[in-house]
């Protein structure tokens, strides 16, 4: 969180909940396995026993702050709370509401010490694995800076002849991986990826930026990156951003999803991990009427879907890995079986986590500017929609706690984050 002074310990930890002080402008939220069991406890037993928690959920991005106890939701509505102060004494509370999937969880925080929303960005979740969730805030002082001084040093253990840079970087958070590790999962590591191609020696490496929270400071590395040196693989180098990282078993996957879209729209494709299976699940949604960017269909246009699984290797000297394809769908399929489903086009699709041939999407409309929108939960073994419900409600939600989250999301809508945090609260 916010606020850390220099000289102090950047992990702290309060009742229920660790804080760890892992990035500058973000903070980590885990549940640590000692902390668990009193965790519970304090989750309302008579309300919401562990057995209730879903064994996974998916989680708003937008944190719902409420400074004061009134708006602050009680234990019968976010049974699973927490509270703490910070290094610079702050307090703070946080609550989770958690529902089964596809209904939408959500955390709701408790801030008053902290700079007013109109002074800075809001709190949100950018990142999530197995136990952890990485958030994202404004700072009144970067923890701890990435990096003065910063030397790289090449795979072999060689050092770069690229000059030092001095000073601290800003980090990219769409660029950002989180990634739980160790035998009781109590270690953590960020990392972040940034490509560095070297164009008169037709090579391109990765710089890893990494935060191990056992060490609790940054190091860096440049590796190469194989290719085929075909010039069309070089190019898509090249021009390759990160719109995406996923936790997938040990590995970290940095996806570009506009040269992996036939779409060239990000939020019309997913990616989904599979820890046990050691997969990644790919599903595109491509527009038949050719308009790029968050608008409505044309009227009689359509769209396919499309979905390719990829098994990643035991170890790096494995065979080459290869996207299979599972499945295709078309709107004219789902439309014929479903005459209340909105003709708009999916986004952000997610897989069930234990049902993997279930689908969540979300679909937008676009009459009025404060939009309404459904969470669509399609089965892909049927191609039927298996449920649909409302989750905003456009102009409706005006003098609401949901305002604000319906007009962020009406302008810049984002995909919801999936998380296994409730399943170590049933442990």
């Amino acid at each position: 969180m916010p606020g850390h002074r220099d000289g102090q310990d950047v992990q702290g930890s309060c009742e229920g909940i660790s804080l760890v002080r892992a990035v500058s402008d973000t903070a980590a939220i885990h549940v640590p396995r000692r902390f668990q069991e009193q965790l519970q406890r304090r989750s309302s037993p008579d309300l919401f026993t562990s057995a209730d928690f879903p064994n996974w959920v998916m989680l708003e991005p937008f944190v719902f702050r409420r400074d004061d106890d009134k708006s602050f939701p009680d234990e019968s509505k976010a049974p699973v709370r927490a509270s703490g102060t910070t290094s610079w004494q702050a307090q703070f509370r946080f609550a989770f509401d958690l529902a089964e999937p596809p209904r939408i969880s959500r955390l709701y925080a408790q801030l008053p010490g902290f700079p007013g929303p109109r002074k800075g960005r809001p709190l949100a979740m950018v990142l999530t694995h197995r136990h952890l969730a990485l958030a994202k805030s404004s700072s009144l002082e970067r923890l701890p800076c990435c990096t003065e001084d910063l030397e790289l040093v090449l795979h072999d253990g060689s050092p770069s002849h690229r000059p030092r840079e001095s000073g601290s970087r800003l980090q990219c958070v769409s660029s950002m991986g989180l990634l739980c590790q160790g035998e009781e999962e109590e270690e953590f590591a960020v990392a972040e990826l940034k490509l560095y191609p070297d164009r008169r020696k037709c090579k391109i490496f990765a710089d890893i930026f990494l935060f191990l929270k056992s060490a609790g400071k940054w190091s860096s590395s440049r590796v190469p990156i194989l290719h085929s040196g075909n010039p069309d693989d070089l190019w898509h180098l090249y021009i390759w951003q990160a719109h995406r990282v996923i936790p997938v078993d040990r590995w970290l996957c940095w996806i570009d999803c506009m040269q992996a879209s036939s779409s060239t729209i990000w939020f019309h494709c997913g990616v989904s991990a599979f820890d046990a299976a050691g997969t990644l699940k790919f599903v595109d949604v491509t527009r038949d009427d050719g308009i790029t960017g968050y608008k409505a269909l044309k009227p009689g246009a359509g769209f396919t879907m499309t979905c390719h699984t990829l098994l990643l290797p035991s170890s790096l000297s494995s065979s080459s890995m290869v996207w299979n394809k599972d499945w295709k769908v078309t709107s004219d399929e789902l439309w014929s079986n479903d005459n209340c489903l909105p003709r708009q086009v999916p986004m952000f699709p997610q897989d069930n986590i234990d049902m993997p041939h279930l689908v969540h999407f979300l679909i937008s409309d676009f009459t009025y500017v404060m939009r309404k929108m459904w969470v669509v939960t399609i089965d892909m073994n049927t191609r039927t929609v298996e449920s649909f419900y409302q989750y905003l409600n456009g102009q409706e939600d005006i003098g609401t706690e949901q305002e604000f989250l319906t007009d962020q999301k009406s302008v810049c809508p984002s995909s919801f984050l999936p998380s296994e945090f409730s399943k170590y609260l049933s442990s």
